[in-house]
């Protein structure tokens, strides 16, 4: 064996991409490996030669090895069993078993021809492997017209490892370009060597960013929509904005078109918008289903989230739709999924659709919001009587020392409330809410007293703009807050654990409000009733924390909270109920409040119990329990179970097992106790084999009853098709 070093400001090599599209089996993008040229990243780079054979031509600058040829540089490797290396003509040439490879991905091929420099090249009876999505392509003849340009003759392509491939793409010719679009001539989709899908012409983006053309398309059946085709186009104007257009097919109700906006305005300031109209044939034919809705329908959408150079944050989330039947019927309007699952994320238990406007600014010790909120309802005919804030303006003053001293604090926070509704009482209220705490250290304890003061101003007018006059409210509150830490530390040795932290953190804390005559203050949200107080409040947080040492790092560790127990209540010295705590005026005691989270290292592990209980009616108002485990096997399993006095008592169980490497069941239930009724039961299975899957499902929900299937079949790295 003969070992030549040589430095070349040239080599060949490597990988460019293929994308196949098959429009009616949605096929997407998949590689061939490129070959690419000299580029000055690699010149002057050392290139090494093994051959049983080899010479070198001085006067014709040639390189011949041959007999179990290796050339070697930076990590990729060419086998065959004979080389030509022509540095004057930058061109190489390879025959017999030719094996390019690099650290996951190869092409095998009969014959390789390749000039570096103006990056064209051929190959004969290539077969090559892209790792990433695992894809298999074969071509009798690809040949690389330039940089980005190759046209392949009699091409395949799989996923598949199997010799024998569960399914391939067959080509007659494709022509691809990247940065522009391919043409596929010929296409047939076979299983088992058996073809089921032919294509005689197909176009598509075969550029590795974002591209124009036809996304993966939907099918779906149901008893009221009928028979549902969703397509998607998508435009990339340029680097920064984007448009995808939605025509979706309802049988039975008509045509519903939908547009989605994507921008980037620059590193600090993006935002979405979308919109969708449909004249809807179901809600004519049926008015008496739809009292509060018209033949067009609409929905409205928009997200921005913009940081100026000053340092003011904007945000804006808005949704809107024409009737509050409009997300029963068509749910993923502002979320985009066509299926969902095991879970049913909807509209249904929401009674308004929130739109919100913010815009905020933060100094050291300040803060300054300004927002407005509009709510639609999803239960009324109209919006004439829901209360929104358009806007609210609140000025916060941080925690601060009164004339620099170390033992005297005071915050502030002031809001100005605009309450507009078309019909109803509608005003203005001022807010100016100041605080003084002087906090100090007394032993063991921390000692906060404070004193709240509280002025509220209103402007109230009638639904004519006709004023009604003002009306304000002057109150405080006093108290004191009183807690501790107390920890312990024990060296352990368990699970990579070298200390185990236990705290016990106790709070006591008193509060008085006076009475305060509020009977003519307007009703607009909470804080408009503020009841007499005159309580004291304990709470006991205990926790659990273990240390982990980073290995080979000294001094370095990692901390992990295995658990979290905190028990509360309040007692009232007057009896006064204020609607949250002290439901009734001859009930001096709260609730008892204890809560239990536990959570293992990883998240493998999840538990937390909770509980208030009614120490009155000797019963507990409020019981939760929740389950979920995980492990390395990909088991799944979540349980909960809810109980709130005199509404609900549900089980909700949600599971998903591999009973083998190829197969997964999964399942969920929603159980009342109340009514002895299974509200939904989901049961389905999962089969993945090495490059396709099949996945069947049933959805039974009982109230009101409805029955539906759903059935997908993906193929590894092209995409599915599904029916619901």
């Amino acid at each position: 064996m003969q070992i030549f070093r040589c430095e070349t400001k040239s080599i060949i090599f490597f990988l460019v991409s293929l994308s196949v599209l098959l429009v009616g089996i949605s096929v997407s993008g998949a590689a061939v490996p490129n070959l690419p040229g000299a580029t000055a990243a690699v010149a002057d780079k050392t290139v090494e030669i093994e051959a049983r054979y080899l010479y070198y031509d001085k006067q014709a600058n040639l390189y011949h090895a041959q007999g179990e040829v290796v050339i070697r540089q930076e990590g990729m490797e060419l086998k065959a069993d004979k080389a030509i290396l022509n540095q004057a003509l930058n061109e190489f040439e390879a025959w017999g078993d030719v094996l390019l490879r690099d650290q996951t991905d190869y092409l095998a091929c009969r014959y390789l021809k390749f000039n570096y420099r103006d990056q064209i090249g051929s190959i004969k009876d290539g077969r090559i492997f892209i790792k990433e999505k695992n894809y298999y392509i074969t071509g009798e003849n690809i040949e690389k017209l330039g940089p980005n340009e190759y046209d392949v003759e009699n091409a395949t392509l799989t996923t598949c490892d199997a010799e024998r491939a569960a399914w391939l793409i067959r080509c007659k010719k494709v022509h691809v370009k990247e940065g522009g679009y391919g043409v596929v001539d010929n296409a047939v989709f076979a299983v088992k060597n058996v073809p089921v899908l032919y294509l005689p012409k197909g176009v598509f983006p075969v550029n590795t960013k974002r591209q124009t053309g036809f996304l993966l398309p939907g099918i779906g059946y149901s008893d009221k929509d009928g028979v549902v085709v969703k397509n998607a186009f998508f435009w990339a104007i340029n680097r920064s904005h984007d448009l995808t257009l939605y025509p979706e097919i309802y049988s039975e109700r008509g045509v519903k078109f939908g547009a989605e906006y994507r921008y980037v305005i620059n590193e600090q300031a993006k935002g979405d918008i979308r919109a969708a109209f449909i004249s809807d044939k179901l809600v004519e034919d049926s008015p008496e289903d739809y009292p509060y809705a018209d033949k067009e329908r609409w929905a409205f959408g928009g997200h921005h989230f913009q940081t100026l150079n000053s340092g003011t944050i904007l945000k804006a989330d808005v949704n809107l739709v024409s009737d509050n039947e409009y997300l029963e019927d068509f749910p993923d309007t502002f979320s985009g999924a066509f299926i969902d699952e095991l879970g049913n994320s909807d509209y249904k238990t929401d009674t308004y659709l929130r739109s919100l406007a913010v815009a905020t600014h933060s100094w050291e010790r300040y803060n300054v919001t300004a927002e407005g909120r509009y709510y639609q309802s999803l239960l009324r005919e109209n919006d004439d009587e829901t209360l929104q804030l358009l806007p609210e303006i609140t000025l916060a003053a941080l925690n601060q020392p009164v004339a620099g001293a170390d033992w005297f604090f005071w915050r502030l926070r002031g809001v100005y409330s605009n309450f507009w509704r078309k019909d109803g009482e509608r005003g203005h209220r001022f807010d100016l809410n100041p605080v003084m705490t002087m906090p100090f250290k007394l032993g063991a304890f921390e000692v906060i007293p404070f004193l709240e003061l509280r002025e509220t101003y209103y402007q109230t007018s009638n639904s004519d703009g006709r004023s009604d006059g003002s009306e304000s409210r002057e109150t405080m509150a006093a108290g004191v807050e009183i807690k501790s830490v107390a920890e312990r530390v024990y060296a352990c040795d368990w699970f990579g654990m070298d200390r185990l932290l236990h705290t016990l953190e106790p709070t006591v804390g008193y509060r008085y409000v006076p009475d305060v005559d509020q009977s003519d203050l307007p009703s607009f949200d909470d804080i408009d009733y503020l009841a007499e107080e005159s309580n004291v409040t304990w709470a006991l947080v205990s926790r659990l924390v273990g240390r982990y040492p980073q290995a080979g790092q000294a001094d370095q560790f990692d901390y992990h909270e295995w658990l979290k127990f905190q028990v509360g209540q309040a007692y009232s010295f007057i009896d006064v109920a204020d609607g949250q705590r002290f439901l009734e005026d001859d009930q001096h005691a709260s609730n008892f409040f204890s809560q239990l989270e536990l959570r293992s290292r990883g998240g493998g592990l999840y538990m937390k119990l909770e509980n208030r209980f009614d120490p009155y009616d000797n019963a507990n108002e409020l019981m939760t329990a929740f389950l979920s485990t995980t492990d390395r096997r990909g088991d799944f399993l979540s349980l909960e179970y809810r109980y709130e006095q005199e509404i609900a008592e549900i089980f909700t169980g949600v599971g998903r097992f591999p009973l083998w490497s190829w197969l997964d069941v999964y399942g969920s239930i929603r159980y009342s106790f109340t009514d002895s009724h299974i509200w939904e039961t989901i049961y389905g299975f999962n089969y993945h084999a090495q490059c396709w899957s099949i996945d069947f499902s049933v959805d039974e929900e009982r109230d009101p009853y409805d029955l539906s299937f759903r059935f997908l079949l993906s193929f590894n790295g092209l995409g599915g098709l599904g029916s619901n």
